[in-house]
């Protein structure tokens, strides 16, 4: 074989299996017209407020060193954080992207010019017994569980500039405002669990609901829509939290499928999201469609809604992992290859909980979850949150958006 085409050859094969080591990491490599959206529940919820800015500033932090890889190892365009502590000065995660603007071994920074930042339910006092304890002031009777406000909070990174006088955020929308809500009843008597006192102060997001618009160019808008529900236990018989999961499910449901007229955000803004509008549903939703404890078909209001596509993004870990630790995983209906978090073997096992959902008036051109095998070197990552990282590409063929000036991701 003449030399030139001996050297192609070697090229494509060297490509390909490039490409081969890529996928199997679970973040293969995209189309040059595609952008890349994930989420990631990155555990940087800490038992006391300051605690994650302290650790910020540290050079070294095992936990979260590994975080900044994996992130930029899949490079995501725009990002959604769950479980990021919140600070009302926003230096958390100024600190944050500032390290991962910083190249880490043979990785290249990534820098994520723009972000959003808001206030979470969790951890703000309402003043009530929520939980039915007789105590007043715990964690359980904030408007979200937390030990203070903003832990378990949320971020949104983006590459590309933030609408941010279009952002519409749902932190106090409440619960008895959406039409056939479902309300825990006490399983003996049929009533209410909750009281009418309680019930006309309940907001129904245990974080928050963010509509976050993205300019990707002049003429392609996303609509990131962020959350992040409870976990339907650690409750009773009553099944409040379950309850509550599947509402905040809903709420997106309903926002994108042209049933949220009685949606009112906290800017005063009514209604839902017009239906031609392109948007990606995000976060860590708590509810596997087959597995786990939340509510018969809670996920499955979005998974089943004629307006989104479910690229039910995989990973050989994922997969591995399941018949490695056997026990409650062995038991499962679904495919272990779409599972996104690893948790306790006995119970509930490991579920598919996090989500990148865009919706139909999009072409997904790639999906994945970073999980790597037990023999891939990234394996060792993996172990800083008990979830993974989800990513879903979709195709761009405008010209992205001029570059603005960095003042634009400041509140």
């Amino acid at each position: 074989m003449p030399f030139n085409l001996l050297l192609a050859a070697a090229i494509f094969i060297g490509v390909a299996n490039s490409m081969l080591l890529a996928q199997e990491a679970g973040h293969q490599l995209r189309q040059p017209d595609a952008i890349r959206l994930a989420t990631f529940n990155v555990s940087l919820n800490r038992p006391e407020a300051g605690e994650l800015i302290a650790e910020l500033r540290q050079d070294e932090h095992p936990q979260i060193q590994k975080l900044i890889q994996i992130i930029q190892e899949v490079r995501p365009d725009v990002l959604l954080l769950n479980e990021f502590d919140f600070d009302e000065g926003e230096e958390a995660l100024r600190l944050f992207v500032a390290r991962l603007a910083l190249p880490s071994g043979d990785r290249k920074g990534l820098d994520y010019r723009y972000y959003f930042l808001a206030p979470s339910n969790t951890g703000i006092d309402t003043g009530l017994d929520l939980d039915g304890d007789k105590k007043l002031g715990t964690p359980n009777d904030a408007y979200g569980f937390g030990a203070f406000p903003g832990q378990y909070g949320m971020a949104v990174l983006s590459r590309f500039p933030i609408e941010r006088k279009q952002v519409r955020t749902f932190q106090k929308f409440l619960w008895q405002d959406m039409p056939g809500a479902l309300w825990p009843t006490v399983p003996e008597t049929g009533e209410s669990y909750y009281s009418a006192e309680v019930k006309e102060a309940f907001r129904l997001s245990s974080k928050s609901h963010w509509d976050v618009p993205i300019q990707i160019s002049e003429q392609h808008v996303i609509h990131l829509l962020a959350a992040h529900p409870t976990p339907p236990v650690f409750d009773g018989p009553e099944d409040r939290n379950g309850c509550r999961n599947h509402d905040e499910i809903r709420l997106w449901a309903d926002y994108v499928s042209g049933n949220g007229g009685y949606l009112v955000d906290d800017q005063g803004r009514r209604g839902g999201l017009p239906t031609d509008r392109r948007f990606v549903i995000a976060g860590d939703y708590n509810a596997d469609a087959n597995d786990g404890d939340s509510r018969e078909k809670a996920i499955q209001q979005l998974l089943n809604l004629e307006q989104i596509q479910d690229p039910q993004p995989t990973s050989l870990g994922g997969a591995e992992q399941s018949q490695l630790q056997g026990q409650a995983n062995l038991k499962h209906r679904g495919d272990p290859a779409l599972d996104t978090a690893d948790f306790n073997d006995v119970n509930p096992g490991n579920l598919r909980v996090d989500y990148v959902l865009p919706s139909k008036n999009q072409r997904v051109v790639g999906a994945g979850v970073f999980w790597p095998k037990s023999d891939d070197p990234l394996f060792e990552l993996v172990d800083v949150s008990d979830h993974r990282l989800v990513w879903v590409d979709v195709e761009v063929k405008e010209t992205p958006s001029p570059t603005r000036k960095p003042a634009d991701h400041q509140r």
